[in-house]
């Protein structure tokens, strides 16, 4: 059982990563990227920058972890958690922007949707790190 728990938890890490380097890139193609001078636009330095960090912050805990520390897998929590407030907050934000500043909430389909995928997958990773198995009768 636990063999199959550290798979499911490293692949729902992987994916969780995925899906927020794809939010980065994602918005980076949106009008997003052109609502502030500081918003990061396709290819630029700053979304290599955010992807490059978001990577390091998945992947140094995953590595602790699958070389055997399970205390990682409460850091991962907390950064999951941190993951799910992100993606709640970027899916209203971006919803309020797109009805109320440019009246359509097209241009931001994508998004929205990595937002409420990303959102799932972390959700999902609480339930594979800590599901306990079911007792022998």
């Amino acid at each position: 059982m636990k063999k199959r728990k550290n798979y499911s938890m490293i692949f729902l890490t992987l994916l969780s990563a995925f899906l927020f380097t794809l939010f980065i890139t994602a918005s980076s193609l949106s009008p997003l990227a052109q609502l502030g001078k500081n918003a990061n636009q396709f290819g630029s330095i700053g979304m290599w920058a955010a992807i490059g960090m978001v990577l390091i912050l998945y992947f140094i805990p995953l590595l602790v972890y699958v070389l055997g520390v399970d205390a990682m897998k409460y850091v991962m929590a907390v950064l999951s958690g941190f993951g799910l407030i992100i993606a709640i907050a970027a899916f209203f934000i971006i919803l309020f922007i797109g009805f109320i500043i440019f009246r359509a909430i097209q241009p931001f389909a994508v998004v929205v949707t990595v937002c409420v995928l990303l959102f799932l997958v972390n959700i999902f990773w609480f339930f594979a790190a800590f599901r306990t198995s079911k007792p022998v009768s």
